[in-house]
């Protein structure tokens, strides 16, 4: 089997993997739809949010982060020389580390339950850490079941299979919802719900597993080989632990920092963070994993190539993202409207959109953060990484506690997206002066500028037609469906899909150039 990925795999891959995340998002749009309707929007909604916010930060953590990330490049390494015994044993001595790490985790969340509460949520009620105790000594397992799931997800990685481990978060949201469904229909307690993300879990866990041995991989013996090999992914894991799960880091202190705020607001930032991360998730997320064990591969043989491939992606990236933020700003009052239902209090509504319009301010670099943070760890550079995400980090309490104070959850979500640019800067920086980085601005601005004027047409398009739709409306319930309804989401859509062809079709006539969509 190959291990090279051309420019097309790339794409292929990450429209495969792109694919099945967006199938988990419209699965999570309808999952948060149903968790409104079951939590509605106070006291219990934020005690559940906060208590899932522990197992499902450290969830990114390995998933997405710093597991992934470390493990990826060392299992290159040794399943490239078709060594499986080696990358078996490195398996079976990072299974029984980390498992083990989580396992002592939990013991201490089991018997520490209300302390650990009051650290993740020091502004909860007695009220809100009752609801919260049982949820979390439910919940954390989830972790367990996850970070085992990462570690199989790496190894078929590895070997460029990326279609299973992209399949297990639908398969997961399609167990969670219909948890939800029966919890609703049935009138059941939010524990049934806790024990059915678990049991999502497990299922998602015994497909990874039955692949990863399929794979021909297995448990090896641990000799002094795979030990040094894992020396080599804790070395990278322990400094990048910080660095590449900033976003997921920056959102679980702003909500902590939420807890102070009135009943709901944890909520109000939660679906807003959750709708932001759509298109993070399912563009920037499947792409890093995509070019992770590719960048690690370019760092060995074509170093120099990384410089045009860093361009190219961001050109990418930029291509995808800002027709998107556009999309998610024009139809977000009408998404909460419908996540919340069409009586819910008008200005509660209004304030969900205006955090998730503050939160698209900073997805482009979120996006660019989720390619940079590759990069890096494709050279074994993990510190700056770090440094980035310290620097980050700070801006984000900082600004989440001046936000709170003078603008409440508004300034809270700003901050999120001031700390998004500034770990961008910080990493462009961190590439040119340790890594001789050169990012060809000039060429990218040109492309930016390009863009911009075929987008502001197609923009200008799109709102013209939209409102010609609306207006040959007939008033009445026929306005209903297609202005408030689900109408208005069947043209809103249609008409997006429609947009991106068109960019996508004109960018020659506009002379936008992008290598990864080029023949």
């Amino acid at each position: 089997m190959s291990l090279h990925l051309n420019k097309k795999a790339i794409l292929k891959n990450t429209a495969q993997v792109g694919g099945l995340t967006f199938l988990s998002r419209i699965l999570g749009i309808i999952r948060e739809g149903l968790l409104v309707r079951f939590f509605g929007v106070g006291a219990l909604s934020d005690a559940f949010i906060m208590s899932f916010r522990i197992p499902n930060l450290f969830r990114h953590v390995f998933a997405e982060g710093a597991l992934s990330a470390s493990f990826v490049p060392a299992f290159v390494k040794t399943v490239k020389e078709n060594n499986r015994e080696e990358a078996s044993g490195l398996m079976t001595i990072s299974f029984l580390f980390f498992e083990g790490i989580i396992l002592l985790l939990y013991i201490f969340v089991f018997f520490k339950t209300e302390l650990v509460i009051n650290v993740i949520a020091p502004g909860f009620s007695q009220e809100q850490i009752g609801y919260a105790i049982p949820f979390l000594r439910v919940l954390f397992p989830f972790l367990l079941l996850i970070s085992s799931t990462a570690l199989f997800a790496g190894a078929l990685q590895s070997v460029n299979q990326f279609f299973i481990p992209a399949l297990g978060t639908p398969l997961w949201n399609s167990v969670y919802i219909l948890t939800l469904v029966l919890c609703l229909a049935y009138n059941l307690s939010p524990l049934v719900l806790c024990f059915g993300i678990i049991v999502g879990a497990f299922v998602q866990l015994l497909l990874h597993l039955f692949f990863y041995l399929k794979n021909h991989f297995t448990f090896g013996k641990i000799d002094a080989i795979s030990i040094a090999a894992f020396k080599s992914v804790l070395s990278k894991f322990l400094p990048g632990l910080f660095g590449v799960s900033i976003v997921e880091l920056n959102l679980f202190v702003s909500g902590i920092v939420a807890s102070f705020l009135p009943k709901g607001s944890i909520s109000l930032l939660y679906y807003g963070s959750r709708f932001m991360n759509i298109p993070l998730g399912m563009f920037a997320v499947a792409l890093s994993s995509i070019l992770l064990p590719h960048f690690s591969r370019v760092v060995v043989f074509a170093p120099k190539r990384l410089n045009f491939y860093i361009l190219e992606v961001t050109k990418l990236v930029s291509w995808i993202i800002i027709p998107a933020t556009l999309f998610l700003m024009f139809v977000s009052e009408n998404l909460f409207r419908t996540l919340l239902g069409a009586k819910s209090d008008t200005d509660l509504i209004m304030q969900a959109k205006w955090i998730l319009i503050l939160y698209l301010l900073g997805l482009l670099f979120l996006c660019l953060n989720k390619i940079l943070l590759s990069v890096f760890y494709a050279l074994k550079d993990t510190w700056s990484t770090t440094i980035a995400a310290m620097i980050s980090a700070l801006v984000n309490l900082g600004g989440d506690i001046i936000g709170m104070h003078f603008w409440g959850v508004y300034g809270i979500a700003a901050a999120n997206t001031i700390a998004g640019i500034t770990m961008t800067g910080l990493c462009f920086y961190f590439l040119h002066t340790r890594h001789n980085f050169r990012f060809y601005s000039g060429n990218y601005f040109n492309f930016l500028g390009r863009f911009v004027i075929q987008l502001c047409l197609g923009c200008a398009l799109f709102a013209a037609a939209f409102l010609m739709i609306i207006n040959h409306v007939p008033s009445g319930a026929w306005y209903n469906f297609f202005a408030l309804g689900m109408g208005y989401w069947i043209i809103v859509t249609v008409l997006g899909l429609l947009l991106m062809g068109l960019l996508f079709m004109s960018k020659r006539l506009f002379s936008v150039e992008l290598y990864f969509l080029n023949k």
